[in-house]
């Protein structure tokens, strides 16, 4: 950055537009579920088995992102978020790998979560040192598209962090800032609530995102 890029962001102020955006939204209780068994060494092997498959992926605007979405995306990137700080593998989107990791997942863990398997996608998140998800909402319009479900409510969207917690490492759902987790435990993730995930330690972090219907709410 020079002297001229760091006068202009003082004089245009572009995070001005996101705290605009997130200070309308209400602070959203953290929802912890049933922790889940998972093992660790499993999806590393994933990764490694996989990694052809895997999105190199990083801030940016995206087809599938809604206006608002993209607008926040864009504040991102003028705020200096690039491939450079956000970068992730992620695994779920090409060849049968979503199939895979429902599999790895497990059945047991599918019912302890109460979730319908045919509704569900996951993505396996590799972040490395230095790297993150800068604060962002979700609004399922790629998940509602695909699956022709229009009711947001019926869809969940659920956190599990595959690899134990590390100094460096933290994620926030609205207010509510998570550390400390244990391999497996389970976070749900309100629609239309901010949330971020970085990896400031010195190993890479593994976490799962799943979209999906819970059974009693298939109706």
């Amino acid at each position: 950055m020079n002297k001229k890029d760091y006068t202009t962001l003082w004089k245009t102020k572009p995070w001005e537009i996101a705290e605009y955006f997130y200070q309308s939204i209400d602070k959203a209780d953290l929802i912890n579920l049933p922790s889940v068994d998972i093992d660790y060494q499993q999806f590393i092997n994933f990764s490694l088995e996989n990694f052809d498959y895997a999105d190199q992926d990083f801030e940016r605007e995206k087809s599938y992102y809604s206006k608002k979405c993209n607008l926040l995306a864009k504040t991102n990137v003028i705020l200096g978020y690039s491939e450079h700080n956000t970068f992730v593998l992620n695994y779920g989107k090409q060849g049968n790998t979503n199939s895979a990791l429902k599999m790895l997942f497990g059945d047991l863990n599918m019912d302890l979560l109460n979730l319908d398997p045919e509704s569900v996608l996951m993505r396996l998140i590799v972040k490395f040192p230095g790297n993150g998800f800068a604060y962002h909402i979700d609004d399922a319009s790629s998940y509602k598209e695909k699956f022709d479900i229009p009711d947001t409510s019926k869809i969940k969207r659920i956190w599990i962090p595959i690899s134990p917690w590390e100094d460096g490492h933290m994620f926030q759902i609205s207010k509510s800032v998570i550390t400390h987790w244990k391999s497996g435990d389970v976070y749900e993730i309100p629609w239309g609530a901010p949330h971020l995930g970085v990896n400031f330690g010195v190993k890479p972090q593994f976490t799962l995102n799943i979209t999906g219907v819970y059974n009693d709410q298939l109706c």
